[in-house]
């Protein structure tokens, strides 16, 4: 029979990748959602570390450009003419997108003399003075002039939109080249790692079902190749241990076959070597009421018989050849041949009705005559797990033992005292064949078990029957020890015990 544990493994790996133990994202959805997640934040950073930056940078540059405007226009209208006429003109032109956001020039009382734009700050008072005046948004500055007066000028230090324009053109040029090179990324880990990959899980799973031809082709990164390389290998070396173990389970299954056939000679085997055994006394047994019906029969055929004598002779010689029916019947009964398969030892066995035939079997024999043979066995106990005909087998052989060692030496009969005993222990039915005889050693105890181990002289014994009967039992689930006299007497208990095959039955029953 091919164990069933020998693939286990493989049928465990097959199982674990047939069933999906967690909704999960594949390989290929993860990566483009951690280079999102990458993208994302690297837009969040640069955005975060660009715009202050522009803005300072814008802001320094603002203010620079502001006071060299101002100072140019300051040093310009000192070098003109005092016509206040070409004042007007200058002061427009410096103002507007990118240069000055308000201009005034201021006389020596600080009275605004031409102005352009609109101030957001108050404008200086006298005594005029070179100064700078820096708020949050706007930078206020003013130069004297040699001849008295001075140029007031704002510079707006906010972004303009041109440069607010040019950082989100930063940014998204940023963006775009980001999300070019994570493209070029991802479909290079899909080309030389996913797909790889799940060619990769896809050959396992082939193999898992049951292909063991199919292979992995190596191909992408050269970790994943080198994968796919041990992965063929590993494949090849898994199909020829598959071909060696289902090799040796069938090498197996033939040996137990053979050996369950060796086992089943040995046991017919003990079986006819009984039968030898019983035939012996039985031969004696039969002498004894052929010589009478012979006898009566000559008497008969002498005639000069009463009638009421010739009734009595037929009914005595009818009487007769029913004892010996009888007797050779049990014997052919025992030595029947009996099917050998496991279908024997599921059939339950009565332990009364196995005991009975037993009784039959030794009441003819010679050798056991002066033996008294106690039986105590309830006709209501459980059935075993062990069958009739086997259970006789074991029962025959043990009582067959007892009796030669109770026979002495030099005796061609045995004497002494042999009980037969059944009774229900924890739910096991226990049978006790106990006798008087010289008893078994202690040390012996356990050997008597073991194939062709005797006790008996050379030739007067094979060794065998315990070692089958201590077979039969435990194939039954059962035991067979030997023990000694719970009384302390001398002599020998062989104990069996046995499940009750019925045990479940009675208890429903029961109910």
């Amino acid at each position: 029979m091919r164990n069933p544990n020998a693939l286990e493994p493989v049928s465990r790996a097959r199982d674990s990748l047939s069933t999906p133990t967690q909704a999960t994202l594949g390989l290929r959805a993860q990566i483009a959602l951690a280079l999102v997640v990458v993208l994302a934040i690297a837009a969040v950073l640069a955005n975060a570390a660009i715009r202050p930056l522009t803005a300072a940078t814008s802001r320094a540059v603002r203010k620079r450009a502001g006071v060299t405007l101002v100072r140019a226009v300051a040093g310009q209208i000192a070098l003109l003419p005092a016509d206040r006429s070409s004042l007007e003109p200058l002061v427009t032109d410096t103002v507007g997108e990118g240069a000055l956001s308000a201009v005034a020039v201021l006389d020596a009382d600080g009275r605004p003399i031409a102005r352009a734009g609109n101030f957001v700050l108050a404008l200086p008072r006298a005594p005029l003075v070179d100064s700078v005046d820096e708020r949050s948004t706007t930078l206020r500055l003013v130069v004297a002039l040699p001849r008295g007066g001075a140029v007031a000028a704002e510079v707006s230090l906010a972004q303009s939109s041109n440069e607010r324009g040019l950082v989100a053109g930063v940014l998204l040029y940023t963006l775009v080249a980001s999300s070019a090179a994570l493209f070029v990324l991802y479909a290079l880990l899909t080309r030389y790692t996913v797909r790889p990959l799940e060619a990769l899980t896809r050959a396992a799973e082939r193999v898992a079902a049951g292909n063991r031809e199919a292979r992995a082709e190596p191909r992408g990164a050269r970790e994943i190749s080198r994968a796919a390389v041990a992965f063929n290998v590993m494949t090849e070396d898994l199909s020829a241990r598959e071909a060696e173990l289902s090799a040796r389970i069938h090498e197996l299954e033939r040996a137990q076959a053979e050996l369950r056939e060796a086992h089943a000679q040995l046991v017919r085997t003990e079986r006819l070597a009984v039968v030898g055994r019983l035939a012996a006394g039985i031969a004696h047994e039969i002498g004894n009421p052929l010589a009478a019906i012979v006898g009566l029969a000559d008497v008969m055929r002498e005639g000069g018989l009463e009638d009421d004598e010739v009734q009595d002779f037929s009914k005595r010689i009818g009487r007769e050849a029913e004892r010996i029916h009888r007797t050779v019947r049990d014997l052919l009964d025992y030595a029947r041949a009996r099917p050998t398969s496991e279908t024997v030892a599921e059939q339950p066995g009565d332990v009364f009705d196995a005991v009975d035939q037993v009784r039959r079997l030794l009441e003819p024999q010679k050798s056991v005559k002066d033996i008294a043979l106690t039986v105590d066995v309830a006709s209501s106990l459980p059935t075993v797990t062990l069958s009739n005909d086997r259970l006789v087998q074991v029962l025959l052989n043990l009582t067959l033992n007892a009796a030669d060692a109770m026979k002495k030496p030099g005796e061609e009969t045995a004497k002494g005292a042999l009980s037969i005993r059944a009774t229900v222990v924890d739910g096991r039915v226990r049978i006790d064949v106990e006798d008087d005889g010289p008893g078994i050693d202690e040390s012996l105890r356990e050997r008597v078990f073991e194939p062709f181990f005797t006790t008996k002289p050379a030739g007067a014994g094979t060794g065998l029957g315990l070692a089958i009967c201590a077979s039969l039992v435990d194939q039954a689930g059962g035991t067979l020890r030997a023990l000694a006299r719970p009384d302390g007497a001398r002599g020998a208990l062989l104990r069996v015990e046995l499940p009750a095959a019925s045990t479940g039955e009675n208890a429903t029953t029961d109910q």
